[in-house]
């Protein structure tokens, strides 16, 4: 590439961020960042052949020293990096999961792709173990950018940006104090027979919901109902009522599924699409912020209500730990408990309801493991020693995560240097730990594509001795993340699972689901529609 090109695209990057960005700091960053991009541009580092790694050299030889540059991936154009692919054809935003099988095919084990700075993608099992099981006081992941920026342009309502995004001791101190409740054994055995009750109302719901052939039609909006019922009841302590027939709180709730959904389409479009939102008012940047104004109002008027009910009875009510708790948080802005509240609320819907539609996705070929679910729980009345001995059902669940995961990839920032596949990586570079495409590996699962939940359950020979299969993947079953970054909610969600999945298999027969691709959770649109036959079980 010759000097008078690479001056070219300088100075028309340097336009562009002097005309829409005013913050010098970052002016600069971005201008190292697009000419550092060129320097390695011009030496032609671009390669689409795996190299082989340092070991494979012989012992003779001095061995080659080889960096992030030389990790195999799609070609790297000027200002859009390798972000092209997403938005010329090549691979569907609304099938991300085909595009990263697809990379990982083309290039192997280690791929690298670039935006603004490289961010290198893992398939293997071992390189992804020792990332993520990296002894970090403070793991530290990549912030969701339009979410950080969109945040810092309303300090009137956010004193930070957020528990996802914040690092270091700023997130450890959010996380101490906004979820030091969920993770109480005492508080969730509490909430097992309010569960009940929202189960039973979710299976009159489905009664309700059925045409004449026993199809649910647009199930997903039925999830979303019984997730934020759910997820309401255990943050703030109360019945919201959203499963009943009240036209106006059905409404309400409607317009904040149909918001929490398009954010995370949003999310997704602002990272894989081009940039411009950084620097211009685009349609997608007011689509974000317009969803973001509706979730926000929604669960602070939510707040505001359950606050205003709030007794002084209530202080030692096991079921109004989690709010009192972070409403009683010292150290902490009143902005940051709110916005806390809200991230638990609207995370906790997509993630209930896409599990919960991938989970019953999964089981509606098998007949006979529905009634094996249905047959671990003897009373209508579900206790927490059901939930405790329902290991097949547990199984089912663990197998879901594993095929169709809600999270299928983990995103870390490098702490230290380290070797992965041969390749010398840095402290600070971006790596995905893509646990969806390892778990559907076979050299780390028997029948890797089948879904088999049997796998978790311990198994006897013809000795009738009792083992477990040997599965190498174990560890990557990972959908709520791992290590001091993991999704606080998870053994919510999982008791929730159980105890929907018996009420459901007690009740009916699932014989067909509706064509659903396990899509990142992000990208299931709103108005996917998702449709399942419920029979009546004889």
């Amino acid at each position: 590439m010759s000097v008078t090109i690479i001056l070219f695209y300088v100075f028309i990057t340097a336009f562009m961020l002097l005309s829409y960005n005013p913050k010098p700091r970052k002016i600069l960053e971005s201008i190292k960042s697009f000419l550092l991009h060129l320097v390695h541009l011009s030496k032609n580092v671009v390669s689409t052949t795996i190299h082989v790694p340092p070991d494979a050299m012989q012992m003779n030889q001095a061995e080659p020293v080889y960096t992030v540059w030389d990790i195999p991936g799609p070609k790297r154009l000027p200002l859009v990096g390798t972000r092209w692919m997403y938005y010329v054809g090549r691979y569907k935003l609304n099938k991300m999961q085909d595009a990263f099988v697809d990379l990982h095919k083309r290039y192997g084990n280690i791929v690298l792709e670039f935006d603004h700075v490289p961010i290198v993608n893992l398939f293997d099992r071992v390189d992804m173990e020792k990332v993520l099981k990296y002894p970090s006081k403070y793991p530290y992941r990549p912030p969701t950018e339009i979410v950080e920026y969109y945040r810092r342009s309303r300090p009137d309502r956010f004193a930070s940006t957020g528990i996802v995004n914040t690092q270091g001791e700023q997130w450890h101190e959010l996380r101490v104090k906004l979820t030091s409740g969920i993770m109480s054994r005492k508080l969730l055995q509490a909430f097992i027979p309010t569960l009940n009750e929202i189960a039973d109302e979710f299976v009159t719901l489905i009664r309700q919901k059925r045409d004449s052939n026993d199809c649910v039609k647009d199930f997903q909006d039925i999830a979303n109902t019984v997730g934020l019922e759910i997820i309401c009841c255990f943050v703030l302590g109360r019945r919201m009522g959203y499963m009943s027939g009240d036209k106006q709180k059905n409404e309400k709730f409607v317009k904040l599924a149909e918001a929490v959904k398009s954010t995370f389409m949003y999310i997704s479009q602002s990272y894989y699409g081009v940039k411009l939102w950084k620097y211009l008012p685009t349609k997608l940047y007011r689509d974000y912020v317009r969803c973001e104004e509706i979730i926000y109002d929604t669960i602070a008027e939510i707040v505001n209500e359950a606050l205003a009910e709030e007794q002084e009875k209530c202080a030692a009510d096991d079921m109004r730990g989690i709010f009192l708790n972070i409403l009683q948080s010292e150290g902490l802005d009143k902005k940051d408990k709110i916005a806390g509240i809200i991230d638990l609320i609207h995370a906790a819907i997509e993630t209930f309801s896409n599990t919960l539609s991938f989970l019953l996705n999964n089981m509606t070929s098998h007949p006979e493991r529905q009634a094996r679910i249905a047959s671990e729980f003897t009373s209508d009345t579900i206790t927490n020693n059901d939930l405790v001995n329902a290991a097949f059902t547990r199984a089912c669940i663990k197998e879901s995560y594993r095929i169709s995961p809600t999270t299928p990839c983990l995103a870390r920032i490098l702490e230290e240097d380290f070797d992965l596949s041969g390749y010398q990586l840095k402290a600070g570079t971006v790596v995905l730990c893509h646990t969806r495409v390892a778990c559907q590996n076979e050299q780390n699962f028997q029948q890797a594509n089948t879904f088999l939940p049997e796998r978790w359950l311990e198994q006897v020979d013809e000795n009738q001795n009792v083992y477990k299969l040997d599965e190498p993947g174990s560890s990557l079953v990972l959908p709520f993340g791992t290590g001091r970054r993991m999704c606080p909610g998870n053994k919510i969600i999982e008791i929730e699972l159980t105890l929907i999945m018996a009420k459901i298999f007690q009740q009916f027969k699932v014989e067909y689901h509706s064509q659903l691709d396990t899509q990142f959770q992000f990208l299931l649109a709103p108005g996917t529609p998702i449709e399942i036959i419920f029979r009546d079980r004889d």
